[in-house]
């Protein structure tokens, strides 16, 4: 990621408070087509911020979803989740309650919270903020590296190989990240498409 250089007083205050909390990001700026891109269940998935850039502090990624897309319901133990739409309309389920989301929307979900998500119009596009950091990992592990900031054409996601399978599984462990959830009932089920390779 190409680093901003800034004037040495404002380098000298950061490297301070750097040492204060014992973390070493840097400043940066990334433009969304300098990210690293991935394609994953149908989506499109730009990290712009990682918890390697950030020191451990948060993971941004701009998503661009297509129509009936989203997870079932789950949980993030760990990760404190924001959605913030920059374009398109989604439909929400944070605990048995449902909302729709429009372009300039943005929706907290702290840890612990059941939730899930359709996508309603043709694509969305949101930047997605956890924290603290880490949430790329899931990304990154099973994604195909995109060539295009497209939604991925038909046949170009590779399924999942074993060793990445078993690589998620064993970094989401390690996470505490995220669970499915039995005891509320998946409000949005029949709004999303099967999750998997489109």
């Amino acid at each position: 990621m190409p680093i901003v250089e800034l004037p040495s007083t404002v380098q000298d205050t950061h490297e301070r408070r750097n040492h204060m909390t014992n973390a070493a990001p840097q400043p940066f700026a990334i433009n969304r087509d300098e990210a690293k891109s991935y394609w994953q269940i149908g989506n499109l998935w730009s990290v712009l911020a990682s918890a390697q850039s950030t020191g451990n502090a948060l993971t941004v990624v701009d998503q661009l979803m297509p129509k009936r897309s989203g997870p079932p319901l789950h949980i993030h133990e760990r990760w404190h989740e924001f959605f913030y739409l920059l374009d398109g309309e989604i439909r929400f389920q944070v605990d048995d309650q449902l909302l729709t989301g429009s372009t300039g929307t943005l929706l907290s979900i702290p840890p612990g919270t059941p939730h899930s998500f359709a996508v309603v119009s043709e694509t969305t596009r949101v930047l997605n903020i956890y924290t603290p950091g880490g949430f790329e990992v899931m990304v990154e592990s099973l994604g195909t590296p995109a060539t295009a900031l497209t939604l991925p054409p038909e046949g170009t996601e590779a399924p999942p190989t074993d060793e990445q399978r078993s690589a998620f599984t064993r970094r989401a462990i390690e996470l505490e990240s995220q669970r499915g959830v039995d005891d509320v009932e998946d409000l949005l089920a029949q709004e999303r498409a099967p999750l998997g390779p489109h």
